[in-house]
């Protein structure tokens, strides 16, 4: 069977090997008809040029479609229906009530303690003043990003002062989170002399890094931003129509046939000098949302629109977990070493207490002897605090318009969250809350 396969393919498949060399000039054009597969007549399946199968011709309609939309683009349209684009980014403040609403049942289920005295008073309970100072620290964060960035753009070049600003708003937002930590007065109320999860002073920290006033923020300014593309979206289906409305109204409308004047009286004129003037406004207006979508197309590296609903739900989720990771850190830094509870705070506590005069010379010489202890406990907050400040600054310099077109928003938001799982789960580490 094999061999007499194997000759009837000898028979009908040419030698080549043994031809001449071919020429252009004297090889005569080969037509095939619909019999001439070799393969096909030893039985197998007729077989197409392996150029034919890997050379496609390309869609027609498809081209069509894509130079349509890169015209528009380039007038400043873009394809879709803007209330399906705010009905799919609807999901970003829904996800964000998930995780905040996770987050602050995330202790009481993880972590319960017997008894939790709540040292604000009944008209002011528990966590209304950390979600009060929270919000207040980051709003003065927020408003002073301007006058940072201007004094460091009237100093230094633009991308210098870029980066620069971004690393002193850093330090800024890092400062005020300790600064909450003084407020309240975190350290004069913990249980235990190390930060542990245990600890009522665990539940103040947490609801401070829950910072909701950001995330609100940066859902607002998400809608903002949307709303500067309301009225640069086409419907699908009429790009050709919009097409050709631009084209015909950048050409010179036709003069009237019919120029005789007309009879003008003293109210037509306030009412076409009033039209004029509102069409100027409307013109600056629409001047004025063009620059707007320009600058934070530079920013973003590609129109906000374009952005995937995804990638916003994960920006969201990256700023919580950040904000709860970075805060438990330098809490748990901060309230190990002796700037938490200095001697002299010591010193008064002893002071107003109504016992004898040995009694107090004892206390205080084993506080002392405990404090002087505490001194190797400044290398946590000198090795923490400068970790935390650079992997902040990081993560902010990501975001800026030197860096972010240039990496990209997704690689930006997945770096984001790897960094964001890591310092969360760090968060809980120290303070005792993965034991």
């Amino acid at each position: 069977m094999h061999r007499r396969v194997a000759q009837t393919a000898a028979a009908v498949l040419p030698h080549r090997a043994s031809e001449s060399p071919w020429d252009p000039d004297w090889a005569e054009p080969v037509v095939e008809g619909p019999g001439t597969n070799a393969y096909a007549d030893i039985g197998f399946a007729p077989m197409n040029s392996p150029v034919e199968s890997i050379i496609a011709s390309p869609n027609p309609q498809e081209e069509e479609d894509d130079d349509v939309e890169w015209e528009l683009q380039n007038n400043g349209l873009y394809t879709g229906s803007y209330s399906r684009i705010l009905l799919l980014n609807a999901f970003v403040p829904i996800f964000a009530i998930v995780i905040f609403t996770a987050l602050a049942l995330l202790p009481d289920l993880a972590w319960p303690i017997a008894d939790f005295p709540s040292p604000y008073p009944s008209s002011f309970p528990f966590p209304l003043p950390e979600i009060l100072i929270s919000s207040a620290f980051f709003s003065l964060a927020h408003l002073l990003r301007v006058p940072v960035f201007s004094l460091t753009s009237f100093l230094l070049p633009s991308e210098s002062a870029c980066l620069t600003s971004s690393f002193i708003h850093v330090l800024i937002t890092n400062g005020l989170h300790l600064a909450a930590l003084v407020v309240l007065q975190v350290r004069h109320t913990m249980d235990y002399p190390i930060p542990t999860c245990q600890d009522p002073a665990f539940r103040i920290v947490w609801w401070l890094s829950l910072n909701f006033a950001e995330v609100l923020a940066a859902i607002v300014q998400g809608y903002e931003q949307l709303a500067l593309y309301r009225d640069v979206m086409v419907p699908e289906g009429r790009e050709t129509e919009f097409l050709e409305r631009l084209k015909s109204g950048s050409e010179p409308e036709p003069a009237p046939e019919n120029s005789q004047q007309e009879h003008v009286t003293f109210e037509d004129g306030l009412e076409d000098a009033r039209s004029v003037e509102s069409r100027i406004d409307r013109g600056l207006d629409k001047l004025l949302v063009i620059k707007t979508r320009d600058e934070l197309e530079e920013v973003y590296g590609v129109p906000v629109i374009k952005i995937p609903v995804f990638i916003s739900c994960l920006q969201r989720f990256n700023s919580i977990f950040l904000s709860v990771g970075l805060t438990l850190l330098l809490s748990a830094a901060y309230l190990r070493s002796p700037l938490s509870l200095p001697p002299s705070d010591v010193s008064d506590q002893l002071s107003s207490l109504p016992v004898t005069d040995q009694l107090k010379v004892f206390l205080h010489s084993s506080t002392t002897s405990r404090m002087q202890s505490y001194d190797n406990s400044f290398i946590p907050f000198i090795i923490t605090t400068p970790l935390v400040l650079l992997l902040h600054a990081t993560l902010a310099a990501l975001h800026t318009p030197i860096l972010l077109p240039r990496v990209g928003v997704h690689t930006a938001a997945y770096v984001g969250v790897l960094v964001s799982i890591m310092t969360f789960f760090a968060g809980l580490a120290v303070w005792g809350a993965l034991s």
